[in-house]
């Protein structure tokens, strides 16, 4: 397979995989979603598999699971964050959580809500205009995979790019590494587009960071510390009762030059989406 088909390919499987996240409470079904990656149905679920490891049907289950453990820590009923998920009944979504997570719903809300008794944070409420990113998606292990998926972005840019006042750099982690598999952690590099004659392609995606109110918290130090500055955040959507929007919390990193500076020099602003 020659290097410009792989790309086309990867470029496919991207948009599909966008396309899913972005749409995973719909009826999402083969027909669709081969019409987004302009292949034949008839092999589009074997170049899907065989690009991101596990089946089309495996990842949108995946998807729709992962995305209700932080709305557990709200006051929503478990009936409506099924639904908001894509499950039709309660049943159904009771069932492929505890085949997922390995605990019933109810289990896992009682869980979310223990404080863990760190300082309560408190955040600055902002509002953000929308970010169009160029970004490169990588899975596995936070601290191994977010470090390709950089090496890969800044390849392709250019490391002038990046030094430039106008533009953010910015990271998406879609899921909880304290309950999801290390393998199956997705990480996004982000760069905000603010040259547009740099065209995506291969790995190489873009979409658009929503804007709209944000609870922003400011975390200090090495980004291998962040999970416990998001267990304090945890505790704060628990403690405060607001209601999240359906959309990833966002990362954006201050640092111009993060290699350079020491772990304690390093300042991480996390974006919570609020309706």
């Amino acid at each position: 397979m020659s290097k410009s088909t792989k790309d086309d390919y990867v470029q496919s499987v991207c948009r599909v995989i966008l396309y899913i996240e972005q749409n995973y409470n719909s009826d999402l079904t083969l027909d669709e979603l081969s019409k987004i990656a302009s292949f034949s149905k008839y092999h589009f679920h074997r170049i899907f598999k065989s690009i991101v490891g596990e089946s089309m049907v495996d990842y949108i289950r995946r998807v729709r699971l992962q995305s209700t453990t932080l709305q557990f820590k709200t006051n929503q009923k478990i009936t409506q964050i099924a639904m908001n998920s894509g499950y039709e009944t309660n049943a159904s979504f009771s069932k492929a959580f505890k085949k997922h997570f390995g605990i019933t719903p109810k289990e896992f809300a009682k869980n979310a809500k223990l404080k863990r008794g760190n300082k309560m944070l408190e955040p600055k409420i902002v509002k953000l205009e929308d970010i169009e990113i160029l970004y490169v998606r990588k899975t596995g292990e936070y601290t191994k995979c977010s470090i390709e998926a950089w090496e890969t972005l800044i390849n392709f840019v250019g490391t002038e790019y990046f030094i430039r006042d106008d533009v953010m750099m910015f990271g998406i982690g879609h899921d909880n590494p304290r309950i999801t598999d290390a393998d199956k952690l997705r990480y996004d590099a982000c760069v905000s587009w603010v040259n547009k004659n740099i065209k995506s392609e291969g790995e190489i995606q873009r979409k658009i960071i929503d804007g709209g109110k944000y609870a922003m918290f400011l975390h200090k130090g090495s980004y291998t510390e962040l999970i416990n500055t998001y267990d304090g955040v945890s505790d704060w959507i628990v403690e405060s009762g607001v209601e999240l929007r359906d959309l990833p919390i966002v990362e954006k990193y201050l640092n111009k030059n993060p290699i350079t500076c020491k772990p304690e020099d390093l300042r991480t602003e996390i974006y919570i989406p609020l309706v």
